[in-house]
């Protein structure tokens, strides 16, 4: 800045930002997660609804703004700012929500959903910057697409979502990506830039080879899921009670839950198996019958394919429970 007045002009601007417009801010921040748990409930329905997490967001803190728009204007970059609007168009991630995804074909997934103009409805699609394929020079991987929110009785407010791998968000934490931002205490020497890209590309490998490992898993259940309506007789569990053991349910979802019994041995409970327990056709959500925590009891088999638990009762008050 060239001046003290000039200086004190845009503190005072930010200021009035952050306090005129906060309100509006945080509505358009939910307004932006609500749509984004329903796309994920559409895009991983009959799944694993965790692949997906919005639980990540924020305001920008108003000295960081403030220091970004310097460092702007001293760069050149930006214009002098002269209104509150000015400052929201100048800096347009004041909000801010992650989306963190299990694996690159998830993160493919979300952005598809994002920058459909039939799936947005009344949210617009100001911008997208890929910058996974190619990724930043200093190995920073992730999708940052900005979209511009009605809100009632006030102008639309601009978001940013950054859709990201839990690994490429790692890559920040471990390379201490916060420290060497344009404008943070540190510049990265070379010894440091050679590293963080060389983590960034082997992160990028795992990444590719947890795809690999969702896709077999899901091999795997999709042949239970199909034995939903035309089970085997060997997979067919045995209501008789007599070698049934206790297991404690860990995890449940739509498709199967994984369960643990009291020797640390876990196994998968499919979708197939409590059907026929409850005695109906078509198919169910494991997860509306078998909650965390619920301890059932349940015969054992193992296949080449993995370890079992078929139940022969469900859990006390579950709805459907055999006598």
């Amino acid at each position: 800045m060239s001046t003290h007045r000039e200086t004190q002009r845009l503190e005072a601007l930010v200021d009035d930002a952050y306090r005129e417009r906060r309100d509006d801010w945080e509505a358009a921040r939910d307004t932006v997660r609500r749509w984004l748990r329903v796309q994920i409930r559409d895009l991983l329905h009959e799944s694993d609804e965790s692949r997906l997490d919005v639980s990540h967001h924020r305001i920008k803190a108003a000295d960081r703004a403030l220091d970004k728009l310097r460092r702007r204007i001293a760069e050149g970059r930006v214009e002098a700012i002269r209104s509150v609007e000015d400052v929201e168009q100048r800096v347009r991630d004041i909000v801010g929500i992650k989306v963190l995804c299990k694996s690159p074909r998830d993160q493919a997934l979300m952005c598809k959903a994002l920058l459909d103009e039939a799936l947005l409805g009344d949210l617009r699609l100001v911008d997208h910057k890929d910058l996974v394929d190619p990724p930043k020079e200093s190995g920073y991987r992730a999708h940052h697409v900005i979209l511009q929110v009605p809100v009632d009785g006030a102008e639309p407010v601009l978001v940013e979502v950054q859709v990201k791998t839990r690994l490429q968000d790692a890559w920040g934490e471990l390379t201490h990506e916060d420290l060497y931002k344009p404008g943070a205490a540190m510049k990265p020497g070379p010894f440091h830039g050679s590293v963080a890209r060389a983590m960034a590309a082997m992160l990028a490998a795992v990444d590719s080879m947890a795809d690999d490992l969702a896709l077999e898993l899901e091999g795997s259940l999709a042949a239970d899921a199909s034995a939903q309506t035309a089970p085997d007789a060997d997979d067919a569990p045995d209501l008789d009670d007599a070698d049934a053991i206790e297991v404690r349910v860990r995890t449940t979802g739509p498709r199967f839950a994984l369960a643990v019994d009291e020797s640390g041995r876990q196994g998968l409970i499919p979708a197939y198996a409590v059907r026929k327990l409850l005695g109906v056709k078509g198919r169910i959500d494991v997860d509306e019958h078998l909650h965390v925590n619920d301890v059932i009891r349940a015969r054992t088999k193992e296949n080449d394919k993995g370890f079992y638990f078929l139940p022969t009762t469900l859990a006390r008050g579950t709805e459907s429970e055999t006598a």
